[in-house]
């Protein structure tokens, strides 16, 4: 889909509260005296505090009594971070990573910082079941001549109930529970090492989800083409399969909140890349054609913890990438993350995780893009990864503004790393 036929039909879309009820005006100054519709179209701020009134600016139109259209709302996000490493070869920062290769110049704003990620759309509720969301990528980039970078997500769901939810479009498809924490929650900088080589990215397909069958059950099932796009996938390379079914305890052990799940997945076609086209650069689909995650979240109080044991099976075989034919020797890999998290004040938040990965052969792991393998290191290659993280957060308005700290030490087994890299950033999101 060209941009500007979707910022067309996103500038269409938020006209359309003008002409969505009976209550509003033509022109939408003001709400009838006895309509519950609010949003920045009728001047209307709801919440208890300066910030709830804010935030509140970027929904344009809501009414959970209209039957046409109940809410229509800007979304995105702005996240912003700086990194300092040291391994046993030396120093190493962004500007390292400004250095690498051309997808990564992207991230970086100025010589010091990494916009790690900017995104901007909106999100709707329509006719009491339906919803359309959608998000770009922005590139915000030095010098960068076009500020949409690509389609991050955009669907169509149709949600009669918690218990069906049935969605088509593109999105971002996960394994585990720490990929599926929106990048907007999550509590440390970078997702763990086996989480990011297990990702097989936003693709274009189908899902059904719900969740509160026989009061505790949940579930998830999805097919997608498994090459990622600029926008559209045209589905003329492999095929991703994907299920889910989960259970929510929390009522058995009186917890706040606590859900174990086990999902799958399948890929028909290990480590296809597409072409880059100069401002999308396309990654691989990860060389493993099944992919297992038996994954817990709970929370009481002021503490949560958070368990993923993710199992890949390798692929040793032939693989189209970037128009040429390569061979491929994945093999098997094997992690478990344990990240658990306490508040010791109110907005301000302890985080800790532990990762390991083992992999069946003497090279099977590489080190994370970000940060470590843009440390002076000649061998990034090894079996076995080790990493220790301690983070602090502040809250000053929950996930949508908070500010990040932390510090992770790794170390290769087999291969020639050992170091730590500080993180500092904020967060803002709408």
């Amino acid at each position: 889909m060209p941009v500007h036929r979707l910022l067309l039909a996103t500038s269409l879309l938020g006209c359309l509260p003008l002409l969505a009820g009976s209550t509003i005006p033509g022109v939408a100054a003001s709400a009838a005296p006895d309509s519950t519709a609010t949003g920045l179209l009728l001047g209307k701020f709801p919440g208890a505090s300066a910030y709830d009134r804010i935030w509140s600016a970027f929904t344009l139109y809501k009414d959970e009594d209209n039957q046409v259209l109940e809410e229509f709302a800007l979304q995105g996000r702005l996240q912003l971070q700086y990194a300092d490493g040291h391994s046993n070869d030396g120093h190493f920062d962004i500007q390292d990573f400004k250095n690498g290769s051309a997808a990564n110049r992207q991230s970086v704003f100025g010589d010091r910082f990494e916009d790690r990620r900017t995104q901007f759309g909106f999100k709707s509720k329509w006719f009491q079941n339906w919803k359309l969301d959608g998000q770009i990528d922005v590139d915000v980039t030095d010098g960068a001549s076009n500020l949409y970078r690509d389609i991050y997500d955009l669907y169509l769901t149709y949600a009669p109930s918690d218990k069906l939810n049935i969605s088509l479009g593109k999105r971002e498809v996960t394994l585990g529970r720490e990929y599926e924490i929106s990048s907007k929650e999550i509590l440390t900088f970078e997702r763990s090492m086996v989480t990011g080589a297990l990702f097989v990215g936003n693709l274009t397909g189908a899902w059904v989800q719900g969740k509160g069958l026989a009061d505790h059950w949940l579930y998830e099932a999805g097919i997608y083409s498994n090459d990622r796009v600029r926008e559209f996938s045209d589905f003329n390379h492999g095929i991703i399969t994907s299920g889910k079914i989960g259970y929510d305890y929390s009522d058995n052990l009186h917890l706040d909140t606590a859900v174990v799940s086990l999902q799958y997945l399948h890929n028909s076609e290990p480590g296809y890349r597409g072409h880059d086209d100069g401002v999308y650069f396309a990654s691989a689909s990860p060389a493993f054609t099944d992919s297992i995650a038996l994954s817990n979240e709970m929370t009481q109080g002021r503490f949560g913890l958070t368990t993923d044991i993710l199992y890949g099976f390798g692929y040793q075989g032939r693989a189209e990438q970037s128009g040429v034919t390569k061979t491929l020797n994945q093999s098997d890999l094997f992690g478990i993350t344990i990240i658990p998290s306490y508040f010791i004040a109110d907005g301000l938040q302890l985080v800790g995780r532990l990762q390991f990965a083992t992999a069946t052969d003497p090279n099977g792991l590489s080190l994370p893009g970000r940060y470590e393998a843009f440390s002076q290191t000649t061998d990034k290659k090894g079996n076995t990864y080790t990493s220790l993280y301690a983070g602090l957060n502040y809250y000053l308005y929950g996930h949508k503004l908070k500010l990040m700290n932390g510090i992770e030490y790794s170390h290769l087994g087999g291969g020639d790393y050992d170091g730590y890299t500080f993180l500092s950033g904020l967060r803002f999101s709408f």
